[in-house]
């Protein structure tokens, strides 16, 4: 069965639930039919950290990035906490239990998306999250065991 939204009359807000529901599905399809040809996808961190870090432009990169995603993460829970709407721009607070599927640990991420808006469609997307925790559990960085710190140097004040 191919399920087809039509969401032209569908007011900013829907049509955002409409996006996030899809992306919480790894449905990269009907994401990006909500999305203008030059839509710019931008996940802020840095890329070594995080290879879906920086910026896509086109349908084409954002197909790209996202399947990618999907491919590594499997998203168990989703949870909007807030969508704000003013004119054409947007944000949106959200939260999400992500199982990285090459080693099994889980993330329990919150992100934040400002989201801009052209003719109904969306223009631009970033993306701040939690990069150094994504980044832990790829296994792209280690946490420093409590053990491995030093003490600070010993300072000796000399009195005149």
């Amino acid at each position: 069965m191919v399920l087809h939204l039509v969401t032209d009359d569908l007011g900013l807000e829907q049509k955002l639930k409409v996006a996030y529901s899809a992306w919480a599905r790894g449905d990269t399809v009907a994401l990006v039919s909500q999305c203008c040809e030059d839509c710019e996808f931008t996940l802020i961190g840095n890329a070594v950290l995080n290879p879906h870090a920086g910026l896509r432009v086109g349908l084409p990169g954002l197909t790209e990035v996202l399947d990618h995603f999907h491919r590594m993460f499997e998203v168990r829970e989703f949870l909007i906490e807030k969508i704000v709407v003013k004119g054409e721009d947007a944000f949106v607070h959200w939260h999400s239990s992500l199982k990285f599927r090459p080693n099994g640990r889980v993330i329990d991420s919150e992100r934040c998306d400002l989201i801009r808006f052209r003719g109904g469609l969306i223009q631009s997307i970033k993306c701040f999250y939690d990069s150094a925790s994504m980044a832990v559990t790829t296994g792209r960085a280690q946490v420093a065991s409590a053990d491995v710190r030093t003490s600070p140097p010993s300072v000796s004040l000399k009195v005149s």
